[in-house]
C-alpha cells in the first residue's frame, strides 16, 4: 500500500475565470464523467485551495488523460500534473496567471473563434474570446484570456 497505491494518481487544479462559482467535488466528477467516458474507473478527491487528486486504474487511463494538456469544464480549465508525494496545497506557488491578450491588425479572414485559439495555443491556454470581439464588427482586435505559465 502506501506510495505504491498512488502511482497511478494526478493532481490538479481548476482555473476559474473571474466572478465564476467553484464546483463542487461531486459537480466536477459530473462534468469530467462526459470528457472521460472511455475510462472504466477513476476518483476525485478535494485537496482544497482548487487541487484536487485524480485516481485511476492503470497507467494506461493517466497517460489517456494526461494526453490533453488541459480540459475545458466551461467555466474553468482542469490542468493535470504529476502526482507527488508530501503534496500541499497551501504550500504551492501560483507559477501561471491568467492574462488577456489583445490581437492587433488580424485580417478578417482569420476571426474565426477556432483559428483565435489556435493562435492563443502558442502563448499558453486560451480559456474564452471576449463576448464583445465574437462579433461580426470590423474590429481592429481581439481579446482573449489565456493561462500563462506551468504548476
Amino acid at each position: 500500500m502506501g506510495l505504491d497505491s498512488c502511482k497511478h494518481n494526478l493532481h490538479g487544479r481548476i482555473l476559474w475565470p473571474k466572478g465564476s462559482t467553484p464546483l463542487t467535488v461531486q459537480q466536477l466528477k459530473t462534468k469530467l464523467q462526459a470528457l472521460w467516458s472511455s475510462l472504466p474507473k477513476w476518483g476525485v478527491t478535494s485537496l482544497g485551495k482548487g487541487f484536487f487528486e485524480f485516481s485511476f486504474s492503470s497507467i494506461e487511463d493517466v497517460r489517456r488523460v494526461r494526453a490533453t494538456p488541459s480540459w475545458n469544464l466551461n467555466p474553468g480549465i482542469l490542468k493535470l500534473f504529476p502526482w507527488t508525494k508530501d503534496f500541499i496545497p497551501s504550500n504551492m506557488n501560483q507559477s501561471s496567471a491568467q492574462v488577456w491578450v489583445q490581437i492587433h491588425g488580424l485580417a478578417q479572414e482569420y476571426w474565426r473563434p477556432k483559428i483565435i485559439f489556435t493562435i492563443a495555443s502558442s502563448l499558453g491556454t486560451p480559456i474564452c474570446i471576449d463576448s464583445s470581439s465574437n462579433k461580426p464588427l470590423l474590429e481592429t482586435f481581439w481579446t482573449l484570456c489565456s493561462c500563462l505559465g506551468r504548476y
